[in-house]
């Protein structure tokens, strides 16, 4: 495959990791709002908490997966570098592995760094 389609499937893969924990993220963010209305009180804030940091999280990465997909193979390189970071800092620091929505988000960042790491060479 040539580096312009390795840049535009590692765009593609970024961009579901980043709509699968968008919304792992939507679905943390609105269980939390509901057991704050009806159930638990402030002791939901921190699922309400966790939802925001995906959905934020999430846009971070469709941004740099985007950028890694325009036409600079430099740009690849580094939105390949930032997209395993945010992997590697969201599994172990964030909690992205307490779903199977994260995880598989997880998953596909990863493999969307990886792809833009190799056609940026």
């Amino acid at each position: 495959m040539s580096a312009a389609g390795d840049r535009r499937l590692g765009a593609a893969l970024g961009l579901i990791g980043a709509v699968l924990l968008a919304l792992g993220g939507l679905v943390d963010l609105a269980r939390g709002l509901w057991d704050l209305a009806v159930r638990h009180g402030l002791s939901t804030i921190p699922a309400v908490d966790e939802g925001i940091v995906a959905i934020v999280v999430a846009l971070l990465v469709g941004v740099f997966a985007v950028l890694g997909g325009l036409r600079s193979e430099d740009r690849a390189m580094v939105a390949g570098v930032v997209l395993i970071v945010i992997a590697i800092v969201g599994w172990l620091a964030l909690g992205f592995g307490s779903g199977l929505l994260a995880i598989l988000a997880t998953v596909f960042i990863v493999i969307a760094g990886v792809v833009f790491l190799a056609s940026g060479r």
